[in-house]
């Protein structure tokens, strides 16, 4: 009598295995499109407002500096809870992977915000202050993209990593304003592109 059991599988039912492991694998990973858009939309927002509030004497207003606050803020909390809720359920180092690099984000600009504070007590100009304060926001999400990238084999987030911190520093050569137009357009805005592009080849791969 055959046993059923050990009858080698057809192509098909190989390739609708492999299918579910592959979209398994999918849902415990951040979503590239989910992240561009939360951060690109801050960015332009918050960049843009500073930009567009800036003085004859070269300074923001102080509305827009509280918008910018809070959408990074709202940007960070987004992130650290999607990456932790697509990883909730899950053991291993998928697991530890995912809430470390939620985390992350908090850790990174935190880190900004003290080192911005002590370039301002120690006697910084303000100038100083903005440009510092815009190349290491630059340099946390930059890094954490490409470190993203690496861990998921993600090349969109890698590149578009790279892109970030070249954007952080031509944003820190430019000057105030300028600094704060080329870190909404061109990084906030890159950032969009990116989430459009991810999204688009996400939708034909699911076809």
């Amino acid at each position: 009598m055959d046993d059923d059991t050990s009858a080698p599988l057809g192509t098909e039912e190989a390739l609708a295995i492999i299918a579910d492991q592959r979209a398994a694998a999918a849902r415990t990973q951040p979503s590239a499109p989910l992240l561009f858009g939360v951060w690109g939309t801050a960015w332009v927002l918050g960049y843009g407002l500073l930009w567009l509030s800036v003085g004859d004497d070269d300074t923001w207003a102080a509305w827009a500096a509280v918008v910018a606050g809070a959408v990074i803020v709202a940007a960070m909390v987004v992130t650290a809870v999607h990456c932790i809720r697509r990883t909730h359920g899950i053991r291993g180092r998928s697991a530890e992977q995912g809430a470390m690099y939620g985390w992350s984000w908090f850790l990174g600009f935190l880190g900004q915000g003290v080192i911005v504070a002590a370039l301002a007590n120690a006697g910084a100009s303000r100038e100083v202050v903005g440009l510092a304060a815009n190349a290491i926001a630059a340099l946390v999400v930059g890094l954490l993209y490409i470190a993203g990238g690496l861990m998921w084999r993600a090349i969109a987030m890698y590149a578009l990593g790279a892109w970030i911190l070249l954007a952080g520093a031509a944003g820190a050569f430019a000057g105030i304003p300028d600094s704060y137009a080329v870190l909404a357009l061109a990084g906030g805005g890159g950032m969009l592109v990116a989430a459009l592009v991810t999204r688009v080849r996400d939708g034909r791969a699911g076809a």
